[in-house]
C-alpha cells in the first residue's frame, strides 16, 4: 500500500509539473495562411482612381540632412506616375553660371553645381504592393466586384483557362480560395518568426525565403497585423527596377489614410553610393496623399534622365 501510494504521489507530482504544457495549444498559426491572408487583404484595399502627392527623397551627406521634393500624381485606371523632374529644390535654386567662361580655351572655371536628384527622379506611388497584390481600382461608391476581383487575380497570374464556376462569397472567418492558389505557388519559404509590435498594432513577423529569382522576389520579413492582416512593415533585399537603390536593403512602413494603405516611407538600411557620393542614410516618404479630381500634372514630353522606378 505504501509503494502504491508513493507511486500515486509521483504521478500527481508528474502532471503537475507536465500541466501547464499539457494545456497550452502547439498548434501555431500557419505561416503560408498567414502570408496568404496578407495578400487578401491587400486586395481588399480601396484607392481613388487618382490621387495627388509629394514624394520626399531624403538623404544624409557628410553629418548633413539635404531633401528634395517632387510633385507627383497617380492615374490608377491607367497606371501611369507623372512626377515634375525639377524638384523643389531645383526650383529654389536655378542653375546659374559662374566664374569666368574661358570659351577660346574651352574651360570653364567655376564651383561645381552641387548634385541634385540624389537617387534619380522619383516616378513612384504610394499605393504599390512590392509583389503582394496587383491594384484593383475601385472608386467609391462604386460598389465590390468579387468576380472582378478574381479576374483581376487570373490575369495577373496569367491563368490561360480560368475554371467557369460560381464562386461563393466567403465569411469573414473564410479565406478566399483565390489567396489560396496564389500562396500555393510558393514563391517564398514562409516561416513565422513570433510577433511583434509596429505603430501600435499586434502583429505576426514573418521571414520570407525567394525560392527562385531573388532579385524580382525581393521580399525577406513582413510584419502582418493580427487582427487585419493589414502589413505594416516589410524588408525586402532592395528597393526599385535600377539605380542605387538596388544595392542594400530596405525596410518600408505603411499608414491608413481614408481607408486605405498606403506607403508611408522607404528606408535604405545600408549606406549607398550615387553619383560618386556616399549617403550615409537614404530615405523616401510618401506625403501630403489626397484624392483629385483630375491630374494636376500633365502627360511628360520626352523625359530622359534617371528616374527611381518600381519593378
Amino acid at each position: 500500500m505504501l509503494v502504491m501510494r508513493r507511486w500515486i504521489l509521483t504521478l500527481g507530482t508528474l502532471g503537475a509539473l507536465l500541466a501547464p504544457y499539457a494545456t497550452r495549444s502547439d498548434a501555431s498559426p500557419d505561416p503560408y495562411s498567414i502570408y496568404a491572408q496578407a495578400r487578401s487583404a491587400w486586395r481588399e484595399n480601396r484607392y481613388p482612381p487618382q490621387i495627388a502627392y509629394d514624394v520626399a527623397v531624403a538623404v544624409t551627406e557628410g553629418g548633413k540632412e539635404r531633401v528634395e521634393r517632387y510633385r507627383s500624381a497617380y492615374d490608377a485606371r491607367r497606371g501611369v506616375v507623372r512626377v515634375d523632374p525639377v524638384s523643389d529644390y531645383e526650383l529654389a535654386h536655378p542653375v546659374k553660371p559662374t566664374g569666368v567662361n574661358l570659351a577660346l580655351l574651352f574651360l570653364r572655371v567655376g564651383k561645381p553645381l552641387p548634385p541634385v536628384d540624389f537617387l534619380g527622379v522619383p516616378r513612384l506611388a504610394p499605393t504599390y504592393s512590392f509583389g503582394m497584390s496587383g491594384f484593383v481600382p475601385a472608386p467609391s461608391p462604386t460598389p465590390f466586384d468579387s468576380a472582378a476581383l478574381v479576374r483581376e487575380i487570373r490575369a495577373d497570374f496569367h491563368d490561360p483557362n480560368p475554371r467557369e464556376r460560381a464562386t461563393p462569397t466567403p465569411r469573414a472567418s473564410e479565406l478566399p480560395e483565390i489567396a489560396f492558389e496564389s500562396a500555393s505557388h510558393h514563391d517564398y519559404t514562409v516561416t513565422l518568426l513570433g510577433s511583434d509590435e509596429v505603430a501600435g498594432h499586434a502583429c505576426y513577423h514573418l521571414r520570407l525565403r525567394p525560392m527562385r529569382d531573388p532579385r524580382h522576389l525581393r521580399l525577406r520579413e513582413l510584419w502582418v497585423d493580427q487582427a487585419s492582416f493589414a502589413t505594416w512593415k516589410i524588408v525586402e533585399a532592395l528597393n526599385f527596377a535600377n539605380g542605387p537603390g538596388t544595392t542594400v536593403p530596405w525596410t518600408i512602413r505603411f499608414a491608413d489614410l481614408g481607408g486605405a494603405h498606403y506607403i508611408a516611407r522607404e528606408d535604405a538600411d545600408a549606406p549607398i553610393r550615387a553619383g560618386g557620393e556616399i549617403y550615409e542614410r537614404a530615405e523616401v516618404r510618401f506625403e501630403h496623399v489626397r484624392e483629385v479630381v483630375r491630374m494636376p500634372l500633365r502627360a511628360p514630353l520626352g523625359q530622359s534622365g534617371t528616374f527611381l522606378d518600381e519593378p
